[in-house]
């Protein structure tokens, strides 16, 4: 039985289990209470109550997330706690959550606010980085899932609004709260500091109230990874014959199209990422009918990242082919020079094989420096019995900066490389790759990358409750945003400078480093050459060395080099800017009878957006005569402004009917949409590829919103305060699905196919599925599991999508839609100790359909155990270890099949050791 099949067995034997004990309590005549059985209602079960607490009072479908006390969230990361909300999967960063997709849908396509306001993004979309956040100052998470009139448009899949600390909703008086620990990485073998605290006042009366928090996390971490780039669908040169033929002719070639792989090799990240998070609550009520709070909320991430990798670029002719029944590539040789000089009629300038092939060696830019500053203002009056005003102020700056580097040396082996694809592929380089000796210059990408991310928005909000029968009231309000998304870049002209291995490089710039054996014994090569892009770029751009490049005359030229190719022109940027202004206006009717409540109301949106960009033109693309890029001539910058608007009317419906005391049943009714995001809406073009494969991409400024019309069912039985089971269904009937679409186009800069890859309004279809989930807590009617607690759910999806794409391409589903997903959680507690183990899994899903090459990319299935250990030494003091991916997972993402391999990913695991104080 495979890992997959046994998780599922193991979870659905656990449901089953669950669902009995539950019936069975809920069935059994009331005993007399057995002694000494103790309920404890602070840490879990407390989050688990507050929580359950929180969804039974909504009008809609919601799922929350409750910290077990102040600075007490579940988990060292936001998104690790909500992947355990039914339908919630994640995203992670080096083995960090980051992004969200509920009911799959993916982080584009939820709606994440932060105390009821939008922030901005490092990304330049709209997806939320939870990682820019400590969890250590959030109070709870409340996961919408039904779209109501007062939320605001933008969350097809979800709207997320984490809430932080308010001072006058927790203990009187002075209250602190230490949390020190230190942090181990299993693959880097390092241990980093964290520490943050929390101080909140509230005076007796209540009428004010303070909180602060501040927040250092301190990560260093190693991540290896195995990478094919893509999958393309070519035809493919097959040279009949070994690495020992001699004197073959091109009568010894056939072609055929076939799926052959683009690239593949080694690669390992070292990263270090520190974070300091700042928050202040100001609660101040200056009459029992006028509450006023102002928030401030300050964010930095520095995340250093030092990227090497180890590959072979395979082009669509190779010697000794073998593909399977599927057209698919399984292995191959790939020849060096020795092949090369013994069979020139293959060989050489203009011929079949053309320049010989090379390993290379590449550094990647990796670091990302974001800043976040976000404050607020709001103010509640309470005007009359009846009539109650609201009032919201916040803005949100996000800036953010990363080098786009992109830096390649290689050697030229004399022997050729064997390479097998297939579930788990493997090289073996007929030269080693560790000799310094060797190394030749390549193709340098050098750039300066600058995001900005401002919003400001404002709503008053007006409720007005009344008791007419069965109508109770209306709420309305009116909101206003205005949101400018802009990007900056600038380059050096320094792509072809030394493209093609034709210039030795010194040993000195090279140092043998081992390479971790993640794959296993030969496998992969045991050590590989690292080396700094700066020292690097800095010798090239030497005078003396500028004489081999292959623009010598050019370069020489000071007025137009005037630091030399490898230096960033700062004089020539390249940039877009879109501005978004958003306004809005929503009523929402509630109703109540005997036995159910509703609501039913409408939102109706304007958006005025408009793009504007600046991008040198390229004049001509010709063939490198040392390689298979292209040296591309671009003539000075030009600016383009695009311009669009529309309206959306989004109505929503929500009924809630009690069956018994303990039972709910919900159905709800709605239109929703996301709109694209903003760095999608750009103008900028950028081109790039080989000679047999050129690629173009950029923005899209025509996009349009995407929009579902949603139904919902849920069913939720609450058998105590902390004890509880439901099942919901949901479908979701989409139009203009925004995805990443390839077209095919002719240019005149180039004389072949370009393949064009940007975001485009694609599929249609329809979304559907079905959600179980429970949490149960042995208290007093098992008294052998005193203490004990279980927790579990599952969801399903089925999408069927209707796309425009040419007949015979290649299908796949939404981006970040998983079929299966399921947690399973176990946990202990007492006074003393607390202890809990969990398991999440979530099935395969596509991360792009057909972006960046022919062929789609998923990601395969993956689970992770996560657990958690905590004592007591005091009520004031306690002890605990929190362990990331217990299991050791590793991420493997794949083209059409698993077989179409792309990449393995290991990032290890994390342990945190840390002291608790509160005082």
């Amino acid at each position: 039985m495979n890992k997959s099949r046994l998780s599922k067995t193991v979870l659905a034997t656990v449901i089953g289990e669950m669902l009995m004990a539950m019936s069975a309590a809920a069935q059994t005549v009331e005993t007399p209470p057995t002694p000494d059985v103790t309920v404890v209602v602070s840490g879990i079960r407390a989050s688990l109550s507050s929580s359950l607490t929180t969804k039974r009072l909504q009008d809609g479908v919601v799922d929350a997330v409750s910290a077990e006390d102040a600075g007490k969230f579940p988990d060292t990361n936001i998104a690790e706690s909500l992947q355990r909300v039914t339908g919630v999967q994640i995203q992670r960063n080096n083995g960090e959550g980051r992004y969200i997709s509920v009911r799959g849908l993916g982080p584009e396509f939820n709606n994440v606010l932060v105390n009821g306001r939008t922030m901005t993004s490092d990304t330049g979309g709209r997806e939320f980085s939870f990682d820019l956040l400590s969890s250590d100052l959030i109070s709870k998470a409340l996961v919408y899932k039904t779209s109501q009139p007062f939320l605001p448009e933008g969350g097809i899949g979800s709207t997320v609004d984490i809430q932080t600390a308010r001072p006058l909703s927790g203990k009187s008086g002075h209250n602190s709260v230490l949390n020190v620990s230190d942090s181990h990485d299993s693959n880097s073998k390092r241990n980093t500091p964290n520490i943050n605290g929390m101080y909140s006042y509230a005076n007796e009366a209540r009428t004010f109230g303070v909180t602060g928090s501040l927040s250092y996390t301190d990560r260093a971490s190693k991540q290896n990874k195995a990478v094919n780039d893509a999958w393309n669908y070519l035809d493919v040169s097959m040279i009949n014959g070994d690495l020992n033929s001699k004197g073959l002719t091109m009568a010894d070639v056939t072609t055929k199209k076939l799926y052959i792989p683009q690239s593949y090799g080694f690669q390992q990240e070292d990263e270090s990422r520190k974070r300091v998070v700042a928050n202040l609550t100001l609660q101040y009520n200056p009459s029992p009918d006028w509450k006023l709070s102002a928030d401030a909320l300050y964010s930095r991430l520095n995340q250093k990242n030092s990227v090497i990798a180890v590959s072979d670029w395979i082009v669509p002719v190779q010697l000794g082919v073998k593909y399977d029944s599927n057209n698919q590539v399984t292995s191959f040789l790939r020849p060096g020079s020795i092949f090369a000089a013994n069979n020139p009629a293959l060989a050489g300038p203009g011929k079949l094989l053309g320049e010989a092939n090379s390993n290379d060696m590449i550094v990647k830019g990796g670091d990302r420096l974001s800043e976040t500053k976000a404050f607020g203002l709001n103010s509640k009056w309470k005007l009359a019995p009846d009539w109650k005003l609201e009032g919201d102020l916040s803005t949100s700056r996000t800036t953010s900066r990363w080098p786009d580097m992109w830096v390649v040396a290689g050697m030229v082996p004399k022997n050729g490389d064997v390479l097998t694809f297939g579930a788990s592929p493997s090289v073996t380089f007929g030269d080693g790759i560790a000799d310094p000796t060797a190394v030749r210059a390549h193709a340098v990408s050098n750039g300066d990358v600058r995001n900005t991310d401002t919003l400001h928005e404002g709503r008053l909000n007006l409720a007005w409750a009344q008791d007419w029968g069965y109508f109770k009231g209306i709420d309305s309000g009116v909101a206003h945003a205005r949101r400018k998304v802009g990007r900056t870049s600038w380059y050096s002209d320094s792509w072809n400078a030394f493209s093609g291995y034709h210039v030795s490089l010194p040993s000195s710039l090279f140092t043998v480093t081992p390479m971790d054996n993640f794959m296993g014994a030969g496998a992969q090569p045991t050590s590989y050459l690292r080396f700094d892009p700066v020292a690097y770029m800095t010798y090239l751009n030497q005078p003396s060395l500028l004489g081999q490049s292959n623009y010598p005359d050019a370069y020489a030229d000071k007025t137009r080099y005037p630091n030399g190719p490898m230096a960033i022109d700062y004089t020539k940027p390249n940039f877009w800017i879109v501005e978004e202004k958003v306004s809005s206006f929503f009523v929402d009717s509630k109703w109540e009878g005997g036995g159910w409540s509703a609501n039913a109301g409408v939102r109706v949106v304007h958006v005025n957006s408009g793009s504007t960009g600046a991008n040198r033109v390229l004049l001509s693309a010709e063939k490198s005569p040392n390689d298979t890029t292209f040296i591309m001539v671009y003539g000075p910058p030009a600016t383009t402004t695009v311009g669009n608007s529309y309206n959306s009317v989004l109505p929503s419906a929500n009924l809630k009917i009690d069956l018994t005391s303990d039972m709910l049943l919900r159905l709800a009714a709605s239109r929703t949409e996301t709109r694209p995001t903003l760095s999608q809406m750009g103008v900028e073009n950028w081109y790039g590829g080989r000679a047999g494969y050129v690629q173009t991409g950029g923005g899209n400024p025509y996009l349009k919103p995407m929009q579902s019309k949603n139904l919902d069912l849920s069913y939720e039985w609450y058998l105590s305060k902390t004890n509880f089971v439901g099942a919901a269904l949901f479908v979701k009937h989409v139009s203009d699905f925004l995805e990443t679409k390839l077209v095919d186009m002719k240019i005149p800069q180039f004389s072949e196919i370009v393949h064009d890859t940007r975001i485009r309004n694609g599929q249609k279809g329809r979304i559907k599925g079905v959600e179980l989930s429970g949490q149960y807590a042995f208290d007093k009617e098992i008294p052998l599991l005193k203490g004990f607690g279980v927790a579990a759910n599952y969801t399903y999806v089925d999408a069927s999508a209707t796309r425009d794409s040419d007949a015979g391409a290649p299908t796949c589903g939404y981006p970040g839609l998983s079929p299966q997903s399921y947690n399973g959680s176990v946990f202990f507690e007492n006074e003393k100790f607390m202890a809990r183990a969990s398991y999440n899994w979530r099935n395969h899903f596509s991360l792009d359909c057909g972006g960046g090459s022919a062929l789609p990319r998923n990601r395969a299935a993956y689970g992770q155990t996560d657990a958690s250990l905590r004592y007591n030494v005091t009520p004031s003091i306690a002890v605990y270890l929190d362990v990331i991916n217990l299991s050791n997972s590793r991420t493997h993402e794949y083209a059409n099949n698993e077989s179409q391999f792309l990449t393995l990913e290991d990032v290890g695991r994390r342990a945190n050791f840390g002291l608790r104080l509160v005082f």
